[in-house]
């Protein structure tokens, strides 16, 4: 992850870019002028729930501030259109589980399996085509894709250019494939000016592994 300093001058560039004044975004987002002034400069770090909210107010993917080391924040190219997401630590992979799974319009499982209830130790998350969420159908309909193109890049049916240009079209084709509170949570975000917002875990489906005689024990 970048340094404090250039993730803050990646939102003062930004936010100059959308002529918005330090006053005009402290109230945005519920902070002082003199809060704002320090987020800028780098003398406080952010949390990445308040980098998401601020990204909201710029208009701007949250991730882009993180890669503030690009001349053309905000500025969207062929290249930079579908910036990658940058793992360095497996804390970074459970974190974007934590996210995945919040999402509200697929509708995930996880399982677990291991030893003695079953010969192998492997856990997954899991999406039902058939299930409730709006893109489930969607989801597994790009996971099949996906596998067979895989399957012809290893073949050698198609070549490395291919499959990259394969999956920018992919992302292209789903960019318009919002998630039903997305706007509502905008608005909510700007209302809570920072408040952090309740996540609800009521939908993902936990798929137990063990014998019903287990649970008694």
């Amino acid at each position: 992850m970048y340094t404090a300093e250039e993730i803050g001058n990646a939102i003062k560039k930004r936010r100059r870019q959308l002529k918005i004044t330090q006053k005009e975004f402290a109230e945005r987002l519920g902070k002082s002028e003199r809060t704002i002034q320090k987020y800028e400069s780098g003398e406080i770090t952010m949390k990445i729930d308040f980098i998401k909210l601020v990204a909201d107010e710029l208009e701007i993917p949250w991730h882009e501030l993180l890669e503030a080391k690009t001349d053309e924040i905000g500025i969207v190219s062929s290249e930079n259109e579908f910036p990658s997401c940058r793992f360095h630590t497996l804390s970074d992979v459970i974190n974007a589980l934590f996210t995945i799974t919040e999402i509200k319009d697929i509708a995930f499982q996880l399982t677990c399996a291991k030893p003695p209830e079953s010969p192998d130790w492997t856990s997954a998350l899991m999406v039902d085509g058939k299930g409730n969420g709006t893109y489930n159908a969607d989801f597994c309909l790009f996971m099949e894709n996906w596998m067979d193109k895989l399957a012809a890049l290893q073949s050698g049916s198609i070549n490395q250019e291919q499959f990259e240009t394969w999956k920018r079209e992919t992302l292209e084709y789903y960019s318009d494939s919002y998630f039903s509170d997305f706007i509502s949570q905008r608005a909510k975000n700007r209302k809570a000016k920072g408040k952090q917002k309740k996540v609800d875990y009521s939908a993902i489906q936990i798929v137990s592994t063990r014998e019903e005689s287990n649970k008694n024990e």
